[in-house]
């Protein structure tokens, strides 16, 4: 049964691929057709996940004909868990899209409509493919299509800019990848990958293996300092696909790392999960730090995916610290408090994406110093984005709060399970770390909210808004629909979770949930349920029918709208908190970090005797950009300028370097 959802759906996402090429001449056409076949692709995808969990994992083969070997599709536990979260944002986002590529009716929709579904197509290859050699190939075929999709409004330079540091920076990662899976396979004298597990490596080489996977997947995952192509890539694609890169793509990465690390590798030493942790504990601070200070909703949103894949890493590092020290209940703990984050923020940064393409199609704006009064123009498109905004800053009752509370209890325990001073002292500043993470968060989605939608319109772009199609809003209200649900009944993730993990050696996850999640890994006296979180949104709801039945019983109060009175002064957006001045309070406290300059222009022309307009702007100077990648591109530069003489031109010189080549390749080959 398996299979066969499998095939169906290969062929759905195949007709997605072909159809909107054969149907070009027809805009409106290829965009129905093209976008439900993803539609319908997407939930055979969500249905597979589910039979995979129902009647266990299933491995099939089919007869390529190429000298590597046969394809070979294995879809256990984890690669079911990360289906269904592909399947599940795949579906919403391509009923967004009914809606918002009618903006590309005259932008090449057909070519961006196929490499949409070859995009889905590929993400889902590459959870499932269980050899090297096609493994690569899905890899870097997912590469290549969300390169031409980052690159599809070419005719914009920063957009072209942005998708060419983007491949430049994952081929960089698929090399470091390439390296770890041909160590693996020439140790096992196999390209399938079910050979790799408890593979016979020195320790230098299992170090090896961990760099490069670490490295690879990071690369991709956006892990910092390997995040430079992200807060580029991810706001030049088109919205929906946007949601995607940042919601799944980047977790293919993350699955990556899951399978080295947990089958793989297994259990390492635990100054592997303290590189992890260290590496994930940056990117959470710094990407926060960066998303508040930007002004272009969607790069906002871009530089968050980092911080929320240092969350997730987070989980994991801690995870590998416990296993490497036989605590395998707290391992389990970890990893699945990671592993819910990584679904999390599937969910609700798809919803942010989708809502900032709202935004943009109906303002055709990204600059959030431009907008302002759009929960009166874009009521729904308001609720949604507020939704995702509260989930990412980790409020309850919404999903973000479950997997970033079982993240917190998993690292209260991490200074027992190392030793010495130091890296106990470290494991008290991370939790404290984490806390200044979300807090930052919540600030900088009270910013992204507030100045977008709340207030007096900044624009004659703001002021002519109006609430997005159906489809679009159906997308984004599925999406909220499953932020509430994973976050006020998250039993059923955690089971699903639980036979994820459990098939992996030094996890041990079967008693972990016997009490309830919220409290999972203490022992401390609890309320027998009384305090169940059903229970407490019952009592919610409760006193909400209590506040309304009490309120009407009053009688509603005359509503006189007028302007707010600011001694005598109309008010108007000028008067507001803009994106800049609403960071600067932060700026300031960590100007060591950001490294700003303000720059305060002054014009006094317009009224000799009153009145002057200042204009202030704000340059971040990145550190890893200026202490990393500057003197990279300084050296490669260096060395280009000095070896440029060599192509001379002329052909004698040209035969004269293959000959020279030609000598020191036989004389090292033969070590003469």
């Amino acid at each position: 049964m398996i299979e066969k959802i499998y095939l169906v759906m290969l062929l759905l996402f195949t007709a997605g691929i072909l159809m909107p090429i054969l149907t070009n001449s027809s805009p409106k056409v290829t965009n129905i057709l093209a976008h439900g076949l993803s539609v319908l692709g997407c939930l055979a995808i969500v249905a597979c996940s589910v039979e995979v969990f129902i009647a266990g994992g299933m491995t099939f083969t089919y007869a390529m004909g190429l000298p590597v070997g046969p394809l070979i599709i294995r879809i256990d536990n984890l690669a079911a868990f990360f289906l269904l979260a592909l399947g599940a944002v795949g579906t919403a986002a391509s009923i967004y899209a009914l809606g918002y590529s009618r903006e590309y009716y005259k932008q090449r929709l057909g070519l961006m409509a196929a490499l949409y579904n070859c995009f889905i197509l590929s993400m889902a290859l590459v959870l499932t493919v269980s050899h090297v050699a096609y493994f690569l190939i899905a890899w870097e075929l997912m590469t290549v299509v969300s390169f031409f999709l980052v690159n599809h409004e070419y005719e914009k330079t920063a957009n072209t800019r942005a998708a060419f540091k983007y491949i430049l920076m994952t081929t960089l990662g698929t090399v470091f990848i390439t390296t770890a899976l041909l160590i693996l396979s020439m140790t096992v004298h196999s390209l399938d990958f079910q050979m790799f597990k408890g593979a016979s490596l020195t320790n230098t080489m299992r170090n090896i293996v961990f760099f490069c996977a670490l490295i690879g997947f990071g690369t991709k995952a956006g892990v910092i300092p390997l995040h430079i192509w992200l807060p580029e890539a991810h706001p030049a694609a088109p919205s929906h696909v946007s949601a995607l890169m940042s919601g799944i793509m980047i977790k293919t990465a993350i699955y990556g790392l899951c399978r080295f690390y947990l089958e793989f590798l297994g259990v390492g030493p635990a100054w592997w999960g303290e590189v992890v942790l260290f590496l994930a504990i940056i990117s959470s601070v710094l990407g926060v730090l960066y998303a508040l200070m930007q002004n272009d909703l969607k790069r906002l949103l871009a530089y968050s995916s980092v911080e929320n894949i240092g969350i997730i890493l987070l989980g994991i590092g801690a995870g590998m610290v416990f296993m490497s020290n036989n605590q395998p209940v707290l391992a389990g703990l970890a990893f699945i408090a990671g592993l819910y984050h990584v679904f999390n923020h599937a969910v609700f940064k798809s919803l942010l994406f989708l809502g900032a393409g709202s935004v943009l199609y109906s303002t055709h704006t990204k600059n959030i110093e431009d907008l302002g009064g759009l929960i009166k123009k874009m009521p729904y498109t308001a609720v949604f984005f507020l939704t995702g905004a509260a989930a990412i800053s980790a409020l309850p009752i919404l999903n973000g709060f479950v997997s970033e509370w079982l993240t917190y209890q998993s690292l209260f325990y991490l200074p027992q399970a190392v030793t010495g001073v130091i890296p106990r002292l470290g494991s008290v500043i991370l939790i404290g770390l984490l806390g200044l993470t979300g807090a930052l968060a919540a600030n900088c989605f009270v910013k992204a909210f507030g100045v977008t939608f709340l207030a007096k319109p900044r624009s004659k772009h703001a002021e002519l808004a109006q609430e997005v199609p159906g489809t679009m809003l159906t997308g984004m209200g599925l999406l909220s629909l499953m932020c509430l649900a994973l976050g006020v009944w998250p039993q059923w993730m955690l089971n699903l979770l639980q036979a994820v993990v459990s098939q992996s050696a030094g996890l041990e996850v079967s008693s972990l949930f016997n009490n309830h999640w919220y409290a999972a890994a203490f022992n401390i006296p609890q309320a027998n349920g009384i305090i169940a979180m059903p229970v407490v949104v019952g009592m919610l709801v409760v006193g909400l029918i209590a506040a309304v039945l009490v309120y009407n019983f009053n009688g509603k109060p005359k509503n006189v709208e007028g302007e707010t009175w600011t001694c005598g002064i109309i008010p108007n957006a000028r008067m507001e908190y803009t994106a800049t001045g609403f960071a600067q309070p932060v700026r300031r406290a960590y100007k060591t970090v950001l490294r700003t300059k303000d720059n305060v222009t002054t014009d006094k022309s317009l009224n000799p005797y009153h009145g002057v307009k200042m204009k202030m702007t704000v340059r971040i100077s990145y550190l890893i950009n200026s202490w990393l990648y500057q003197p990279v591109k300084k050296g490669i530069l260096f060395l280009v300028n000095r070896v440029k003489p060599l192509q001379s031109g002329n052909l004698q010189h040209y035969i004269g370097y293959v000959l020279l080549v030609t000598v020191v390749i036989l004389i090292l080959g033969v070590r003469w």
